[in-house]
C-alpha cells in the first residue's frame, strides 16, 4: 500500500497541473511539440496507473497474475521513454545527425524491450516471482534500465548542446527539459538499485511539475503576450483605418458628408428599392447662388466662406438628416424619420429664410424636394433627376427676386 500510495499522488498532481492539456481533445497551441508533449503525458498518466495497480498486485502474492502485471508496467514504461525522446526532438525543430539517430535509438529500444518481454514469459531474464509472490530481478532488466538510463542523458546532452545557440527565456526552457532528463537518470539509477520502491513515479512527478512551472507556464506568458502585441497593433491599425474612413467619408471643407460617403449610400438606396423596402424617404438637393461671381470677383477664400455659411444653414434646417456636399457648392440631404414629417414646414422655413437672404444680400440656396414613390421610382437617380429640376426652377425664382 505504501507503494501505491506515493503513485496515487503522482497521479492527482499530473493529472491537476496538466488538466487542461488533458481535456482538451487539441491543446491551444497545434504545433508537433505541443502534440508530441501531450501524447507523452498521456503514457505517463497510463505509466502511473500501471505503477499504482502493480502495487497492488504485489500484494495479492499471486505469481502469474503478477507477472502479467509486471509485463505491462514495463511496456508502458518503456512506451513513456520514446515518447519523451520524441517530444525532445519536436521540441528542438532542428534535424541534424543527433536528433536522427536519437528518434531511431527509442525505436530500437522499444522494440528491444518488447523482444525481452516476450521472451521473458518463457525465460526469466528479466524478472520473476517465486512461489511466495516475492519479486526478482533479472540481468535483462539491468539492460533495459540502463538503455533507459541512456536515453535520458541523450535527450538531455541533446537539448543542453541547443542552449548555446538561443538566448533569454528560451535558453531558459531548454536549460529545464534538459534538466528533466537528467533527474529521470538519477531516478532511473535509483529505481534501479531498488526496484520495489516508486522511484520512477518521483521521478515523473519532479520532472513535470518542473516542465510545467517553467516551460509551458512560461509559454502561455510568452503567447500572453504576443497575444498583447497583437491586439495593440490591430487598435492601431483600426485607428488608422478608422482615420482614413473619417477622411475619405469626411468633406474636408465643411465636415459634412462627402461624395464617396453619398456614392456608397446611394448604393444601399438603391438596394433597398430593389428589396421593396423603401419607404417614408425623400431628398432634397441643394445649390449655393453666386458661387462663381464671389470666386471670381472675392477670391477662393471667400467662396470656400460661403459654401460653409450655406451648409450650416442647412445642418441647422435638417438637424436629423443626412447632409452631403457632393460638389463644389451642391449639397444633398436624406430626409428620413423626424425631419420626413416635417418636410413640407421645412422646407416652407427654408424657403422663407432664402427670400429673406435674397432681399438682403445674405446667403441664396435653392432646393428641391421630391419624394420616393415605390410605382415610379425604380432607382435613385430617378428621384435625384426630380429633385434637381425643381432645384433649378427654385433658383430661377429666387434669381429674380
Amino acid at each position: 500500500m505504501d507503494y501505491a500510495s506515493i503513485s496515487i499522488i503522482a497521479l492527482l498532481v499530473h493529472i491537476i497541473i496538466n488538466y487542461d492539456v488533458l481535456r482538451h481533445p487539441q491543446i491551444e497551441q497545434t504545433s508537433e511539440a505541443h502534440s508530441s508533449y501531450k501524447l507523452f503525458l498521456i503514457c505517463v498518466l497510463i505509466f502511473y496507473l500501471f505503477d499504482i495497480s502493480w502495487g497492488f498486485v504485489h500484494n495479492l502474492r499471486n505469481p502469474l497474475l503478477s507477472s502479467i502485471w509486471t509485463e505491462l508496467y514495463f511496456m508502458a514504461v518503456a512506451v513513456a521513454v520514446v515518447f519523451w525522446t520524441r517530444y525532445v526532438i519536436t521540441y528542438i525543430r532542428e534535424v541534424n545527425f543527433f536528433s536522427v539517430a536519437l528518434k531511431y535509438a527509442g525505436i530500437v529500444f522499444l522494440g528491444f524491450e518488447f523482444i525481452v518481454l516476450v521472451m521473458n514469459l518463457f525465460f526469466p531474464i528479466m524478472f520473476y516471482f517465486d512461489e511466495n509472490g516475492t519479486y526478482h530481478t533479472g540481468k535483462a532488466r539491468t539492460a533495459t534500465m540502463f538503455a533507459q538510463i541512456l536515453l535520458f542523458l541523450a535527450t538531455s546532452v541533446h537539448m543542453l548542446s541547443v542552449t548555446v545557440k538561443t538566448r533569454g527565456k528560451i535558453r531558459h526552457r531548454h536549460r529545464t527539459i534538459g534538466g528533466f532528463g537528467i533527474a529521470m537518470t538519477i531516478f532511473v539509477v535509483l529505481a534501479t538499485l531498488y526496484p520495489v520502491l516508486p522511484f520512477y513515479s518521483l521521478g515523473y512527478l519532479l520532472g513535470i511539475c518542473l516542465i510545467h512551472t517553467f516551460v509551458l507556464e512560461d509559454e502561455k506568458e510568452a503567447r500572453r503576450e504576443e497575444l498583447e502585441r497583437l491586439f495593440q497593433v490591430e487598435q492601431i491599425r483600426e485607428q488608422e483605418l478608422g482615420s482614413a474612413r473619417f477622411m475619405a467619408y469626411t468633406d474636408p471643407l465643411t465636415g459634412v458628408k462627402s461624395k464617396n460617403s453619398y456614392q456608397e449610400d446611394v448604393i444601399g438606396i438603391d438596394r433597398r428599392i430593389e428589396d421593396g423596402i423603401l419607404k417614408d424617404f425623400a431628398i432634397v438637393v441643394f445649390d449655393v447662388n453666386g458661387l462663381k461671381l464671389v470666386n471670381d470677383t472675392r477670391g477662393h477664400e471667400e467662396g470656400d466662406r460661403l459654401i460653409k455659411s450655406a451648409c450650416t444653414i442647412i445642418c441647422h434646417t435638417f438637424k436629423h438628416s443626412p447632409i452631403y456636399r457632393i460638389g463644389g457648392d451642391e449639397f444633398v440631404a436624406f430626409l428620413m424619420g423626424e425631419d420626413f414629417r416635417n418636410r413640407a414646414e421645412l422646407l416652407e422655413t427654408f424657403d422663407s429664410c432664402m427670400e429673406k437672404n435674397s432681399s438682403c444680400g445674405d446667403v441664396v440656396i435653392a432646393c428641391g424636394c421630391t419624394e420616393f414613390n415605390k410605382v415610379r421610382d425604380n432607382c435613385f437617380c430617378t428621384m435625384f433627376s426630380r429633385a434637381d429640376m425643381k432645384m433649378y426652377e427654385r433658383k430661377k425664382q429666387l434669381k429674380t427676386m
